[in-house]
């Protein structure tokens, strides 16, 4: 029928121009002497049947259109087949053998290795090593020991290391430590070697009996790579693993690399975490090396995206080094507010200080010449927030006095509502109804029992408040802590003594300079921390 029809629109496209010229010429003729209206009217016959050829053309098209389509979906449903008939073999094969009929492992002697390559090969193996593993783990350990390196990189083949070293005993541990040590760095940098190489660490904590040439080859392995490791998204975990199940004194080589390389640690996305691990893991002398590193950088590191995550972490988890940063923080604390990341820090150290501690930040925050700038600044008023929330008389009216000036031009504003609420919990009355720092301090003295408290000057009250509060208030400075070596170890100590020494030299440096040390759209948009990460 397809053929007929494409001979008859054949036939019609022919005959159609003829036939409609004859009739027009004719019906000229019989018109009149007018040749031409004749030729006019054989036109028109011609564009009548030239309609009606494209339209036989246009519905052999659309014939020839769905005969295509038909065979295309022919086609398309037995490629279909043939692919899942694919998908089947290959969903019941491992290198050409058929891994649902094997029963035991003499049925792939001498084809473990491609096995355990492959997905469904791999599953079979571990399940042997899972079920009989007397008899399978020699066969298997045999074969896959000269290719353990290649295989604990693989997708499929490490999970297969991994069983390995679950199930083998402590030589062939030794030999697998012993095979892939030189090669446990790239290993660890791997996205499927980083699991392998964890699960080894994991094999030689103490719970396991690991001999120390096994510990020494890893540790030598790893200690030329270490930073590099810390800074990488896979070895990273590698290191947090040795810190985890290593002996502390085998992991010395972790803090030596962390405390000659603090800041360039400290200020990755990384390895803040495993600085914070550190942290966690070490004994006082390991705590005492990073930590000190921590303080005499503490200026740059708050300062930075991820560094100041590893200060807060220090004031949060080492009580006993807090008061060493508190004072180099509150030297600089003007600046050091108007800085994204810093003005956390700050806000972390008012929480964490001591009486004393708050006493130095608060009334090192309240200047009346730097008030107005850090009121309208967008992350230093987070900062003045904070101090009117936690200081104690009479130094939270001491802040007041400060701001108590600005109050009605900053009154309507958004930060000044934000600070107008602060004050309005601490004194419902409003700043308006808040006592004097005069007065505050005249009662706090009265008090203590001062007499004759009316005849002094202000100075004089402030030098017997500043008493009363110890040598760190209004800007005292503060004792070093040496450490916990620091009795024994007169070295140690005087160590110490140059660190805070060089970071307090830096913090002066800072606070010559008014200009922010940085500004950015969003104080609370930072989101990066030991619980994120």
């Amino acid at each position: 029928q397809q053929q007929q029809q494409q001979q008859r629109g054949r036939m019609s496209s022919q005959m159609g121009p003829s036939m409609g010229q004859n009739m027009g010429q004719n019906m000229g003729q019989n018109m009149g002497p007018n040749k031409m209206a004749g030729s006019a009217a054989g036109n028109n016959g011609m564009y009548s049947n030239n309609l009606k050829m494209n339209s036989m053309q246009n519905t052999m098209q659309n014939l020839s259109g769905m005969q295509t389509m038909n065979n295309m979906s022919q086609q398309q449903g037995g490629l279909q087949n043939m692919v899942g008939g694919a998908f089947g073999d290959r969903g019941r094969k491992a290198c050409g053998i058929d891994v649902s009929k094997l029963l035991s492992i003499d049925q792939v002697a001498g084809q473990v290795y491609n096995l355990s390559r492959d997905q469904l090969g791999c599953r079979f193996l571990q399940k042997q090593l899972e079920d009989n593993t007397m008899v399978s783990l020699e066969a298997i350990f045999s074969e896959v020991m000269e290719h353990m390196v290649e295989l604990m990189t693989d997708p499929f083949g490490n999970y297969l290391c991994q069983k390995l070293l679950d199930c083998c005993n402590r030589q062939q541990r030794a030999q697998i430590v012993q095979r892939v040590a030189p090669h446990l760095v790239s290993i660890s940098l791997n996205i499927h070697g980083t699991r392998a190489a964890q699960k080894l660490i994991e094999r030689l904590g103490s719970e396991h009996k690991p001999s120390l040439p096994e510990i020494e080859a890893v540790v030598e392995a790893l200690e030329a790579g270490v930073v590099k490791l810390i800074q990488d998204l896979n070895g990273n975990h590698v290191v947090q693993r040795c810190l985890q199940k290593l002996d502390s004194n085998y992991n010395q080589f972790i803090y030596d690399a962390i405390a000659a390389n603090c800041f360039h640690v400290a200020s990755h996305r990384h390895g803040c975490c495993v600085f914070q691990r550190c942290v966690d893991f070490a004994n006082p002398h390991q705590k005492h090396q990073v930590v000190m590193e921590v303080v005499d950088k503490t200026v740059l590191l708050v300062q930075d995206a991820f560094g100041n995550y590893v200060v807060q972490y220090v004031l949060e988890q080492v009580p006993q080094y807090r008061h060493n940063i508190i004072n180099i923080i509150a030297q600089s604390i003007i600046q050091l507010s108007r800085q994204k990341f810093s003005s956390n820090v700050v806000e972390k150290c008012l929480q964490l200080a001591s009486p004393e501690g708050q006493a130095l930040m608060v009334t090192s925050l309240a200047q009346k010449e730097q008030i107005l700038t850090l009121l309208q600044d967008p992350y230093a008023n987070y900062v003045v927030q904070r101090a009117l929330q936690v200081a104690n008389s009479p130094h939270l009216e001491v802040l007041a006095d400060a701001i108590r000036p600005h109050m009605p031009a900053i009154r309507n504003t958004s930060y000044g509502r934000r600070i107008q609420s602060k004050i309005v919990k601490r004194c419902p009355g409003g700043i308006d109804s808040m006592p004097t720092a005069e007065q505050a301090m005249m009662r706090m003295l009265q008090d203590s029992g001062v007499p004759n408290v009316e005849s002094f000057t202000s100075h004089e009250m402030m030098e017997r408040v500043t008493a009363s509060m110890g040598m760190l208030a209004f800007g005292a400075s503060l004792p070093n802590y040496m450490g916990p070596d620091s009795l024994h170890q007169g070295s140690g100590g005087a160590h110490g003594m140059q660190q805070i020494a060089g970071s307090s030299m830096t913090g002066g440096g800072m606070a010559g300079n008014n200009s922010p040390i940085g500004t950015g759209p969003n104080r609370r948009g930072v989101g990066i921390g030991s619980g994120a990460m």
